[in-house]
């Protein structure tokens, strides 16, 4: 791309040889002024896409309203005099049946003649390969969970007594049966939910919430999980007044998971403490555990997809790799953030920034008032 901008700021008319270098190129390009932003030039390639020809010896080029718009708002969104300081920029045209990815690149100096060029790749086939892709995963994990819901029901029935007593062996067996029974199921909703933020559909029933009561609620949901792995879930210092607003059931799925992994990586008879402070203008919950500690090397991956870091403990069933990264995203979207510090051999603390419902009502008032 700059050795094409080079190639492109050296010329002064479209009949040089730097056009016919354009011309043999196979992906679309197209180069209009940096100034005024009228396009100067386009290669054959583009002129397919456009669905317009190039007139002879024509300087300036007309493109159809749907490829035009979109070095419009470019140009707006940049804004003429950050041009020579602009970074390449990526934007994705969709047009009917149609998906462009375009690279733009911006001259080093404003000045006559000087042009941006912009360079259109074909994704149509990718983005239905991964739309495709999507669907068949949302269609089969709803599919799934049905009838898992149904089995898991079933099996619990049986351990509670309702067909009559059953030997200890078998009732072993269903346990182990119902245990991972669940396990799909935890899955399955996280591929859910990552479906869910991939699509920009995840929603979020946002109210005041006081952080503590769901806190509470979230190690109640994990008692039976840290009794299975010996380990005691307590909490620690809690500012019982603090509220955010944020999706109450969305923020206990963020602490059952992180309660979740904290105790998975605990030894048994270890402690995995929860507690809830002031943090300058946030609300700060943080998990704790005294496990093994997450490796360094490994830290830079721990909100990556389909990725599990730490060291191997001695019953943690495997997962999905999806848990954290959905977490990242559900406090993301609610306009916290999160952030860890693991040290070897001494454990790991997680920490869930929610804004202060204080600053939110004030910024939100401050907003209001502007918009009056």
């Amino acid at each position: 791309m700059a050795l094409m901008n080079d190639l492109i700021g050296r010329q002064s008319t479209p009949k040089h040889a730097a056009w016919a270098i354009l011309d043999r190129i196979s992906d679309p390009v197209v180069t209009f002024d940096a100034v005024t932003f009228r396009v100067c030039y386009f290669n054959q390639a583009a002129e397919k896409i456009a669905e317009t020809s190039r007139k002879n010896g024509s300087d300036l080029l007309d493109l159809p309203a749907w490829l035009g718009q979109t070095f419009d708002e470019t140009g707006k969104r940049i804004g003429k005099g950050a041009l020579p300081n602009a970074k390449p920029q990526r934007l994705d045209i969709v047009h009917g049946d149609l998906h462009f990815e375009v690279c733009l690149e911006f001259p080093t100096k404003l000045e006559i003649g000087a042009q941006i060029v912009g360079v259109f790749r074909d994704i149509t086939q990718r983005s239905e390969s991964v739309r495709l892709k999507q669907e068949l995963v949302s269609t089969v994990s709803h599919e799934l969970r049905s009838p898992l819901t149904a089995i898991k029901g079933a099996m619990g029935l049986v351990l509670a007594g309702s067909a009559g007593a059953i030997p200890d062996r078998v009732r072993g067996m269903i346990e182990i049966a119902h245990r991972n029974a669940d396990r799909l199921i935890l899955i399955i909703n996280d591929i859910l939910d990552l479906d869910k933020i991939s699509d920009g559909a995840m929603l979020f029933d946002n109210v005041d919430t006081n952080l503590s009561a769901e806190i509470s609620s979230a190690i109640e949901l994990v008692a039976g999980f840290s009794d299975r792995f010996g380990v005691n879930v307590e909490v620690g210092a809690l500012d019982t007044a603090l509220v955010s607003f944020v999706d109450p059931n969305r923020l206990v799925q963020v602490l059952v998971n992180l309660l979740s992994n904290a105790i998975k990586f605990s030894s048994a008879g270890g402690t995995v403490t929860v507690n809830l402070a002031r943090h300058a203008d946030f609300n700060r919950i943080t998990v704790v555990d005294a496990g093994e500690g997450i490796p360094e090397n490994e830290q830079k991956f721990l909100f990556e997809r389909f990725v599990q870091v730490g060291v191997k403990n001695r019953a943690a069933p495997g997962g999905t790799g999806l848990g954290l990264s959905i977490v990242r995203a559900i406090v993301e979207k609610q306009g916290g953030r999160i952030s860890f510090e693991s040290t070897l051999g001494l454990g790991t603390k997680f920490h869930v920034d929610l804004p202060d419902l204080s600053y939110a009502h004030n910024d939100m008032q401050i907003t209001g008032s502007e918009t009056k």
